[in-house]
């Protein structure tokens, strides 16, 4: 059986600028273009086709997972199609697949338009940079970038943790070890164990699961190493905090925040919005740095303060979500509706780009 019927789906979303397709033999096919899901008209691919796909896309330990826990990750990627994220699932019906279409290649930080402080930390040595932010906010994407700035201009080792391997990087003036949650390492916090011992300079953790990844995650930022690490959660830096903390058990929590007030560096916060002409998405990003006065308030758990923080901090490279929506409404870029739907807090956006417009 072909692999076609899957393979032309792909390229059609490509065309699109489609960021997913979900297939179900039952029910149909569809693409998710920019935030909106559409449905694609026609007789959806058979379960002989999906599974023709699954057989060339899939190796054979992710099919003896789909087979024994009926689901299964795994990155794809040939001449036509790209790289693909595939997500497989058993249904009633057949299998069924929710695929993100991967960018073709690692797009550069610039054209990621992040602020400018993102690119600089590529240039650290040590400390650890949590990027937070819902799923398909672009924190894998991010990371990568900023990886590939860091191979491109220095001279270090780098070493990825990831479920799965999205984007493959080659070496540069850096040299690149991927590992893959699930095939090369049994769970994160082996992986992140392991890697210490490789000789590595920096360390990209795709995401922290459990106070056994955390802590590794925390042990590597304070032997000297720089971490990333992506984390899912609302785009606001309390919410990364408390869910970092939170993850361990009460009688640990106050030195679970002592120990991540020591080696933060920055908090990243993204979220992905619609532009106002339909032609694409614009990220929005949260901005905190770990500055002593943050870093204090980590420290002591008073979070509830962290925001006040970082919008009093912009001379430090410092914005919340909400600046940075009101800032992309006043200059026409998305929609106020848009940006308030976007944030927890709404009642901030009209005023702020009211204000921003108002100075220009």
């Amino acid at each position: 059986m072909s692999v076609e019927a899957i393979t032309r789906l792909i390229e059609r979303g490509r065309a699109r600028r489609a960021s997913d397709l979900h297939v179900d033999p039952a029910h149909g096919a569809a693409y998710r273009i920019f935030t909106r899901v559409e449905r694609i008209p026609g007789t959806p691919p058979s379960p002989r086709e999906i599974d023709a796909f699954l057989e060339v896309a899939m190796d054979r330990l992710s099919r003896a997972k789909l087979e024994k826990i009926g689901m299964s990750d795994c990155v794809y990627a040939d001449d036509r199609t790209g790289a693909v994220r595939i997500h497989a699932s058993r249904g009633r019906s057949g299998n069924r697949l929710a695929l993100r279409l991967l960018a073709r290649a690692i797009p550069d930080l610039e054209e990621l338009r992040l602020p400018p402080i993102v690119a600089a930390f590529a240039e650290l040595r040590s400390g650890l940079i949590l990027v937070g932010g819902p799923t398909g906010a672009g924190k894998s994407t991010t990371v990568a970038s900023v990886i590939s700035r860091i191979s491109q201009s220095s001279s270090r080792h780098v070493v990825t943790l990831e479920d799965p391997v999205e984007y493959q990087h080659g070496w540069g003036n850096s040299i690149v070890t991927q590992y893959e949650v699930g095939r090369d390492v049994s769970n994160f916090a082996d992986g992140i164990r392991g890697a210490l011992r490789a000789d590595p300079d920096v360390i990209f953790i795709g995401e922290l699961r459990g106070a056994d990844t955390v802590s590794a995650a925390l042990q590597a930022a304070e032997t000297g190493h720089l971490v990333f690490a992506a984390l899912h959660t609302p785009s606001e830096t309390p919410h990364a905090v408390n869910r970092i903390v939170g993850m361990f058990g009460a009688d640990e929590q106050e030195r679970a925040r002592h120990r991540l007030a020591d080696v933060l560096r920055a908090v990243v916060g993204l979220r992905l919005v619609p532009l106002r002409d339909g032609s694409g998405l614009r990220v929005a990003a949260e901005i905190a740095v770990a500055s002593e006065a943050l870093r204090r308030l980590v420290r002591d758990g008073a979070t509830h303060q962290i925001r006040a923080t970082i919008a009093s901090s912009r001379r430090e490279g410092m914005q919340t979500l909400e600046s940075h929506l009101g800032a992309l409404v006043a200059s026409g870029e998305i929609d106020v509706a848009v940006a308030r739907a976007a944030s927890a807090y709404p009642e901030e956006i009209r005023e702020l780009a009211s204000l921003q417009y108002r100075g220009r």
